[in-house]
């Protein structure tokens, strides 16, 4: 174990830091060697030459207001070296290393790889790239914008490994090696434990894709950088790539822990904002039911805001409710739309929210500073639970203000360990078999097949190539799913005759991603006040999923077929179907696009007969057309948070704006149309204002 292994091991530096760092927060005399020797020195008030040239030595490029720590230059003198695994807490900076790296190297940087794990994490990494390289690079997260700047010399691409796995991105990264190749919260890549995989299997197919990239990238690329908090042990056996190791303990900031049980106001205010941290969306929903008397009067909202969800979603909706006292709700099938308002708005000092109220989305997108956090329930894990604590405490060098945590539940408490870090077993780099989607993981990961699942993979590939003549190699290429493709392939004849539409999109819900459609509760005629227990009918008389990929209006034409049909409908009931249709909406994009990279293979092999099979051909452009426009906006300006609403106004006004070069530069040339920019959602004004121009 070399030197910089060793860092996280050395508990008496450790020990030494938290002491130095809370005398710094309680604004305690500390002496300039003890800020020095624990690398606390960006705390340092003295004004000696000695001071200000060191500090000037490690000045970042990309903002001259900081001053880099020893260990972060330390990390960037051993990425110019090669590649380089970071594993440090939250407040370390790991992601700026890389940032700042670019910025030192822009001269011989052209090809820029982000790897992340959420949608939420890409959009701000792609938010602080303009801020910083607006000028010098074209950012790059859609196949669209690939295709459109193909041949552009400078880019960043930044992406979640679902994009990156698509024809043109294999095609681009074929071609072309990558300059600097980032994987940001590579612990994303571990392997399933075998006691939590019962939970974790719906994980399984993202896990191995995100594996499968891994694998794909690491050779591709000049340089490495892979990143990752907690983390006291990885190796790389499989890949047997070279790279250095720096794994440091250093936090810059002071958090305390509180036990509170007796907590009452889980709420914060305008002026101490607060996050709450909850295992589940149902958690939410719950924890608001039982808590009703927690309401209170609040003038800070956005009536703008207010009234435009009313009118598009619905008034009585629940997240109206807690928006107007400045609380809002974000998980994972909260709209992206209304995700980035709310981060938005907490981030403002004079923002309309106080309070988020959130998941795990928390650890996996969110870096709003915040320095108040709530623990209601226990996380699955000590790992999870220390990356949430690490989440709290901003950097603030002038008046450092420590963050605080209150834990209300025991189990919790008592599972609190900040020494207790993870040795990260990255999936591909171990020959074992982790999940439970045997045939994908040694496929896609090179792994050896046990002789049953072995063949059920010779069974598989000869009805492909007997009855479509494709080759097993192309369904690897396309990264179609093997349980997926087998059901498809069962069901091909009936599926693919149907004479309507709404026969195939149940085919796909029922008999091919059957095990996916979680949404289904939602639509149960049980869970609802209007409920006859003398009918027959088990669900809602009409299907919400074929009609959310048919309609012109969104999600507002469902949620009014909805009240139409069921008059006597409750405030309950309207809020369990728009929680329902959100879950479709994730379905139908994330899920339901499996099946059209199976359609697109078998279409370029000419196996459909477009008059016999119009219904299938019909139903796989719905479901390609809700997730993205033919021109290819309607994806990018989802990702960036504009609601649905807006995209056709947009994209049919910047698909013009040849001569403008990246999606933000034709955003921000847009306001200047104030005729289109005055008919956007308040959502859709408020992203653009936040853009700045690099001119």
């Amino acid at each position: 174990m070399n030197e910089n292994e060793q860092k996280y091991l050395d508990k008496s530096m450790k020990n030494l830091r938290i002491k130095v760092i809370r005398q710094v927060y309680n604004d305690e005399f500390v002496d300039e060697a003890l800020l020095g020797i624990t690398d606390l020195d960006i705390y340092s008030t003295s004004d000696s030459f000695f001071t200000k040239v060191n500090k000037a030595a490690r000045q970042s490029l990309i903002n001259k207001n900081i001053t880099m720590t020893s260990e972060q230059e330390q990390c960037l003198q051993l990425l110019q070296k090669g590649n380089l695994f970071i594993s440090a807490p939250t407040s370390f900076g790991k992601t700026f290393i890389a940032l700042e790296y670019i910025m030192r190297n822009t001269s011989k940087i052209d090809d820029v790889v982000f790897v992340v794990p959420t949608i939420a994490l890409m959009n701000e990494i792609r938010e602080k790239c303009f801020s910083y390289f607006g000028r010098i690079y074209t950012l790059i997260t859609s196949d669209a914008e690939l295709k459109q700047y193909y041949d552009t010399s400078k880019k960043i691409i930044i992406v979640v490994p679902e994009r990156i796995s698509t024809r043109l991105f294999q095609q681009y990264l074929s071609a072309n090696k990558i300059d600097l190749l980032v994987y940001d919260e590579i612990y994303k890549l571990n392997s399933i434990d075998s006691a939590e995989k019962s939970d974790k299997r719906n994980e399984h197919s993202r896990l191995i894709k995100m594996n499968y990239i891994y694998k794909y990238l690491i050779h591709r690329a000049n340089k490495i950088l892979l990143l990752g908090p907690f983390i006291k042990s990885v190796s790389f056996d499989r890949s047997n790539i070279k790279i250095e190791k720096f794994i440091t303990n250093l936090n810059i900031v002071y958090n305390k822990i509180n036990y509170t049980p007796e907590l009452m106001n889980y709420f914060g205010e305008s002026d101490e904002k607060r996050f709450v941290y909850f295992l589940t969306p149902g958690r939410i929903k719950r924890f608001l039911e039982n808590n009703s008397h927690m309401n209170f009067e609040y003038e800070g909202y956005d009536d703008e805001i207010i009234e435009w969800i009313s009118e598009n979603i619905h008034p009585e909706w629940y997240y109206v409710e807690y928006l107007k006292q400045g609380i809002g709700i974000h998980h994972g099938k909260t709209p992206i739309f209304l995700r980035k308002y709310i981060e938005n708005e907490y981030a403002k000092l004079d923002g309309c929210i106080h309070t988020i109220l959130c998941t795990s989305t928390l650890v996996e997108g969110i870096n709003t500073p915040t320095n108040n956090l709530v623990i209601v329930d226990k996380p699955r894990n000590v790992f999870e639970l220390n990356n949430l604590i690490g989440r709290v405490g901003r950097l603030n060098i002038e008046n450092p203000k420590r963050g605080e945590v209150y834990i209300t539940n025991k189990e919790t408490y008592e599972m609190y360990n900040p020494d207790d870090w993870i040795d990260l077993k990255i999936l591909f780099e171990s020959s074992e078999i982790s999940t439970d989607s045997i045939e994908d993981e040694c496929l896609y990961l090179d792994k050896e097949l046990p002789q049953e699942a072995q063949e059920s993979v010779d069974s598989l590939s000869n009805r492909l190539d007997e009855k479509f003549g494709i080759r097993y190699a192309e369904i690897i290429e396309a990264g179609i799913e093997f349980k997926i493709l087998d059901r498809f392939i069962d069901n091909f004849d009936g599926i693919t005759n149907h004479e309507k539409e709404i026969r195939v999109i149940s085919d796909i819900k029922f008999k091919i991603l059957n095990v996916d459609n979680k949404y289904l509760n939602g639509t149960k005629l049980k869970t609802y006040s209007f409920y006859n227990q003398n009918s027959e009918e088990k669900y809602i008389s009409f299907d919400p999923v074929y009609n959310m990929l048919v309609s012109t209006k969104g999600m507002k034409f469902v949620i009014d077929k909805f009240i139409k049909t069921y008059s006597e409908y409750t405030t309950e009931d309207i809020n369990l179907f728009i929680d329902t249709l959100f879950q479709i909406d994730e379905f139908i994009k994330f899920k339901m696009m499996k099946i059209i990279t199976i359609y697109e293979l078998f279409d370029e092999k000419g196996i459909f007969n477009r008059e016999q099979n119009r219904a299938f051909i019909q139903s796989m452009n719905m479901i390609k057309a809700y997730s993205d426009s033919e021109d290819g906006y309607e994806r990018i300006l989802v990702d960036l948070g504009f609601p649905k609403e807006d995209i056709n106004l947009i994209s049919n006004k910047i698909v013009r704006y040849l001569d403008t070069n990246g999606t933000e530069n034709k955003l921000i040339k847009l306001k200047k149309d104030r005729t289109v920019f005055n008919q956007l959602s308040p959502f859709g004004k408020g992203i653009i204002n936040k853009m700045r121009s690099h001119d």
